[in-house]
């Protein structure tokens, strides 16, 4: 129960920081990825179960602040695990480098399914705007180093430390 609790306790400190870069950042126009990076960085943490749920409710949680395709960013993020968990083996995700070029890579990748999924169920691309395309992918990689410190170091209870390694999280 208490790695649920920590797993809740994140997802609202994830969601009040999403709610200051949307404030931070809405009137220059650039939409930032912080519900994503604290996505990938709870699915390098969790087993695929535990990622999986943690990726579609915060997709779903962007979703009720949409307006245009319901459903659409809980479809991404868990399609974004899926991406993740296959790479996941394969690269050191607790380098600075790795953190910062998968995470803007997958940010890249999370807009341009999100406007396909509003292709097949809307019939219109879903487009955010170049602006907000590169300089939001840039910078949810460039901040991913910092929430992934403030998560690990901060975060995460002793419980889940020990089970980093192992991914027994639900």
């Amino acid at each position: 129960m208490i790695k649920f609790i920590n797993a809740f306790f994140i997802f609202i400190i994830a969601t009040l920081i999403n709610w200051v870069g949307i404030e931070l950042f809405s009137p220059l126009d650039i939409n930032i990825g912080t519900m994503l990076a604290f996505s990938i960085i709870m699915a390098g943490i969790l087993n695929e179960a535990g990622g999986y749920t943690f990726a579609f409710m915060s997709g779903l949680f962007l979703d009720f602040f949409s307006d245009v395709l319901f459903g659409g960013y809980a479809l991404v993020f868990t399609l974004i695990m899926f991406i993740f968990y296959h790479i996941d083996d394969k690269i050191d995700f607790k380098d600075i480098g790795p953190q910062v070029v998968i995470t803007a890579a997958l940010n890249v990748l999370c807009v341009l399914l999100y406007g396909v999924c509003g292709l097949i169920f809307t019939g219109n691309f879903l487009w955010q705007g170049l602006k907000s395309f590169a300089a939001g992918s840039a910078l949810t990689g460039l901040f991913m180093p910092f929430i992934y410190i403030f998560v690990t170091k901060y975060l995460i209870f002793n419980v889940l430390k020990k089970n980093n390694e192992n991914k027994n999280l639900f």
